[in-house]
């Protein structure tokens, strides 16, 4: 069973930071107020990055990856009929 991607650390880390913020932001304001709402649109804006991100790895292929960095071994040759 293949493990499914995780999330690139840096956009995490950025996810993470951005609900901490909001929930800052809005526990000082009014949870109506536009700094409130803005400040989850931003964490609504990095939470769809990262989704993406996943999709991302998910659609590459491991063998692609590896023949990049490796084009002489086995696993990598191609032949022409």
């Amino acid at each position: 069973m293949a493990s499914s991607p995780s999330t690139p650390p840096g956009i995490s880390d950025k996810v993470s930071e951005s609900i901490k913020k909001a929930e800052d932001t809005c526990g000082e304001a009014n949870p109506e107020s536009g700094e409130c709402a803005a400040a989850w649109d931003e964490v609504e804006e990095l939470s769809a990055a990262a989704s993406h991100a996943r999709d991302k790895l998910k659609e590459s292929d491991p063998l692609e990856e590896f023949c990049k960095d490796n084009p002489e071994t086995d696993e990598c040759r191609t032949y022409d009929n």
